[in-house]
């Protein structure tokens, strides 16, 4: 009996509590609900979002790792840099992005594969993203420097510029 009187009294007080937070006007839910979905795109592309006040006076570094073959990760991996570089802003003394791609990656970087994902790389190189091809990937897959994107640099291995970065204060992602 005591069980069950406690279970209803703790089930009306959820109830009660999950009733006064919906109804007032801050809320989270009204406030970032679904309904504000469809204005969000429109105030994002006029008024950028503040820089977290994490940030100020640092820089974030980023590596983006890439060794698949799979153009869906590529795609992923330029919308990662893509929306970190949007969430900071065009200046690039807010963020430090680094690609590096090697094993069978490689072929992101290469003219052969990639040619519809070059112009997207090379915009965001000029924002400041720094694309590093491994040379030990190109030694196996038999590459040259013209098979590789003329704006990315040759490192002598991927891992290595990996382990570097990380030593370095990098963030390493893996989309």
């Amino acid at each position: 009996m005591k069980k069950s009187c406690l279970f209803l009294s703790l089930l009306i007080i959820v109830g009660a509590s999950i009733f006064f937070i919906s109804s007032m006007k801050n809320a989270y839910a009204i406030k970032y609900g679904p309904e504000s979905y469809s204005s969000y795109p429109a105030y994002y592309n006029t008024h950028p979002l503040p820089t977290p006040k994490f940030f100020k006076g640092k820089v974030l570094k980023v590596l983006i790792e890439v060794d698949s073959p799979n153009p869906m990760k590529w795609n992923y991996s330029i919308a990662v840099m893509s929306n970190i570089m949007r969430a900071l802003g065009d200046n690039s003394l807010h963020y430090k992005i680094e690609l590096v791609a090697f094993g069978k990656g490689i072929r992101m970087v290469m003219n052969k594969y990639d040619k519809k994902n070059m112009a997207i790389l090379q915009s965001l190189a000029s924002y400041g993203l720094k694309v590093r091809a491994c040379h030990n990937s190109m030694l196996k897959f038999h590459l040259t420097r013209k098979d590789i994107f003329s704006f990315a640099r040759i490192v002598p291995a991927g891992v290595l510029e990996v382990a570097i970065k990380g030593m370095q204060g990098y963030v390493l992602l893996k989309p």
